[in-house]
């Protein structure tokens, strides 16, 4: 008798789970209270939350860049826990001009591709092959934009003295051991840094969007699910669903959230932004996001956005192209938000 291996046994469990709060409505009534529910019981799997400080925003330097100045800043979520990011304000700033949070994924440089500072051979090839300067460009583009380094990563990064160490998992360890989770202590960044963007006088405060690539795409669905001020969420690279992920071993501690799968999955997630505007970038050569699966969970997205009557504030850029910000659909949707016009 073959024995039973223990992966193969989580692995077919993976298969046929079926999370037990799904979304199945069809009006914007059903849909608002399967929204409060479904926030509430995420807001419990995501653990306990540091207690928030006051910013002390300070701006350290800047840089000429041309059509925008580069800041490099800093500022404060909890009591001496500071978090170094790059500010790029237009030189030609519009009355009151929007400002968009942008999130970079598993790079060891952090925040310095999307700000586009490409000064060794591989911080250009991630501009070059995935297209990380997107920060660089909105603000090439008249956006005030934010790009900050998330825990683990850039400036906040440790040597990795062991590269036999997964650094994501055991940093996701150590969160859950003391009752949080790195995603919540990533939302605890990602509100001061709504913060810094609602405190500079020549941002609209009531402007505000995020986007993000990988795993700064997961975190910009997560933003904008949980904080109402994101008024326009753009994730790329991030169109897959955990159900499928762990299956297939593509593990990140800092993405994880315990017992999600018990009531849903990404899909569900995504559906929390619903009516608010969306692009959702998806490259259908991106080994992260099988087509089988992106396409399951868009069918779930696109029923949340029915029900809320907003489908036509979802959109979807399927591009010929693998794990990569694209930007194309998602300048001409912005322009339009920007102006009015969503």
């Amino acid at each position: 008798m073959r024995p039973i291996i223990f992966e193969d046994d989580l692995s077919q469990l993976l298969d046929q789970f079926e999370p037990s709060m799904l979304f199945d409505g069809s009006t914007v009534d059903e849909l608002e209270r399967w929204q409060d529910r479904f926030r509430s019981t995420v807001v419990e799997l995501l653990g306990l939350r540091p207690e928030r400080s006051d910013l002390s925003l300070e701006f350290l330097t800047e840089t000429d860049c041309g059509d925008h100045v580069r800041h490099r800043i800093r500022y404060q979520t909890e009591l001496d826990v500071f978090v170094p990011a790059y500010l790029l304000v237009p030189k030609e700033l519009q009355n009151r001009t929007p400002g968009l949070l942008c999130l970079h994924g598993h790079s060891q440089f952090g925040k310095d591709g999307v700000a586009g500072i490409d000064n060794s051979p591989e911080r250009k090839e991630e501009i070059v092959t995935k297209g990380y300067n997107f920060g660089q460009k909105f603000a090439q583009q008249g956006y005030v934009t934010l790009m900050p380094d998330l825990r683990g990563f850039g400036e906040r990064r440790s040597n990795y003295p062991n590269p036999r160490v997964d650094y994501c998992m055991r940093n996701y360890l150590c969160a859950t051991l003391m009752g949080t989770t790195v995603v919540a202590l990533h939302l605890c960044d990602l509100q001061a840094a709504l913060d810094v963007l609602q405190s500079l006088d020549y941002i609209d405060s009531e402007m505000l969007g995020c986007a993000g690539i990988s795993l700064g795409g997961r975190m910009a669905m997560m933003i904008s699910a949980f904080d109402s001020r994101v008024k326009i969420a753009v994730p790329s690279g991030c169109l897959s669903m955990y159900q499928e992920r762990y299956q297939a071993l593509k593990k990140c501690g800092a993405q994880l959230i315990p017992g999600l799968l018990q009531y849903g999955d990404t899909p569900e997630i995504f559906s929390l932004i619903a009516p608010r505007p969306m692009v959702i970038e998806w490259g259908l050569r991106d080994r992260l996001a099988p087509h089988e699966w992106a396409e399951r969970a868009l069918v779930r997205v696109r029923k949340a956005y029915g029900a809320a009557g907003a489908s036509d504030q979802l959109f979807v850029d399927q591009f010929d192209g693998g794990h990569q910000f694209n930007m194309k659909v998602a300048s001409d949707v912005l322009d339009k938000w920007r102006n009015g016009g969503l």
